[in-house]
């Protein structure tokens, strides 16, 4: 299976946009498959990356000249590496706006939007590549046949196409870009706290964890648990779900959620590298819930869709696990349930908003087979998510 080519989703949309714009950014994780996407997309660009020492030091001391010998139809991976191109990319293409000229990619988002956000507004197209969605999952065949493999072995396209072992891949993607990519912006100090903390983070995932808190756990500063998050949030390992604010009458807790976007990587932290540890484990509801919110977002992200993502949860208990918001301000409640039957039950914290509100609609994604769509509700199995909503 070594040379075989996953068909991204993005493949369309990065095509039709190089017809409009001179540079196009795509982002995303390290090992998502940025670079094989867009030299799949772009076969006759050259490549070229800033991870190559010479390559970086040419570019860093004679910028000039780089630009000169790449001019255009060039993939310039890593271009948050140095900053100071980007300046002279908004001149190059101020000059000379060739559609499609030069094609950004980078594993670093707030280094990387910076630097378009502050040299490249209006000329570039940005978009993000996560790992594989269900869609593009079914390029393997029988890839949901299990649902605890799935969350074990997560969604990285290298570790299906080669079949690495989850804990051989989790491993060597920690040390060898996670920890890496961390020490290149701030200095960690004790990578064993550095680890230590990645699993406390996993520990809480799904949970108002606050940072003072994980802060006097690890014995290490506020402001060093913060710039930590941040930094795992620019490189697309974790996201926050903000609660939603609506005026239900209940005082609601301010404290966002925290999810990883590879249910993979998140198993490996927490130890569960087989499904039946996994099955056993008191982690396996979160896990699944990890799993239903972070495809939703690999989803529409793919597909250039920008809904807003929250859960609800009031001083009182109540808790709804995802509310997802439009572009028209049509909100879908949903719950998220590991479980293999379809309860009533799981409607209850729905209903109670639902009064408040009549114009939210209630949805469930379960661990089971059916599908059903009602007149007041439907119901998913977790394979059908993106098929079945009210």
């Amino acid at each position: 299976m070594e040379n075989k080519v996953i068909k991204r989703v993005l493949n369309q949309h990065l095509k039709k946009v190089a017809t409009y714009y001179p540079v196009i950014s795509l982002a995303g994780p390290r090992q998502a498959g940025k670079s094989t996407l867009l030299r799949d997309s772009f076969t006759n660009y050259e490549y070229i990356s800033l991870e190559n020492p010479d390559i970086a030091l040419f570019a860093r001391t004679d910028p000039r000249g780089f630009f000169n010998r790449y001019s255009e139809g060039v993939i310039i991976d890593e271009a948050q590496k140095i900053p100071e191109l980007f300046s002279y990319l908004q001149g190059l293409v101020d000059e000379k706006r060739i559609p499609g000229r030069f094609i950004l990619s980078g594993s670093q988002n707030y280094l990387l939007h910076r630097g378009i956000t502050q040299s490249l507004a209006g000329r570039v197209d940005i978009s993000t590549l996560f790992p594989l969605d269900f869609e593009e999952m079914s390029d393997f065949k029988d890839w949901d046949s299990s649902l605890e493999s799935l969350m074990v072995n997560g969604f990285y396209p290298g570790r299906w196409v080669h079949e690495i072992p989850p804990k051989i891949f989790y491993s060597n993607y920690i040390r060898t870009y996670l920890e890496r990519d961390v020490s290149d912006l701030v200095n960690i100090g004790n990578l064993a706290t550095f680890r230590s903390f990645l699993k406390l983070l996993a520990y809480h995932c799904g949970t108002q964890v606050k940072i003072t808190e994980m802060s006097n756990s690890l014995n290490v500063s506020f402001n060093t648990i913060k710039s930590w998050l941040t930094i795992l949030e620019s490189s697309y390992i974790i996201f926050t779900l903000a609660p939603y604010y609506n005026n239900f009458g209940k005082r609601l807790l301010k404290t966002p959620k925290y999810y990883f976007y590879d249910t993979g990587l998140l198993c490996h932290l927490l130890g569960l590298g087989d499904n039946q540890k996994l099955l056993q484990s008191d982690k396996y509801g979160i896990i699944f819930e990890n799993m239903v919110i972070a495809e939703k977002i690999k989803f529409l992200t793919h597909r250039h869709i920008h809904h807003d993502m929250f859960f609800f949860r009031d001083s009182n208990g109540m808790e709804v696990d995802l509310i997802e918001a439009d572009e028209s301000n049509s909100v879908k409640m949903y719950e998220i349930k590991s479980g293999r039957t379809f309860k009533a039950d799981f409607l209850k914290n729905m209903t109670k908003l639902k009064n408040k509100d009549n114009s939210l609609r209630m949805n469930v994604i379960y661990a089971g087979d059916q599908t059903l769509s009602l007149k007041d509700y439907a119901v998913s199995n977790w394979k059908e998510m993106h098929r079945a909503a009210n």
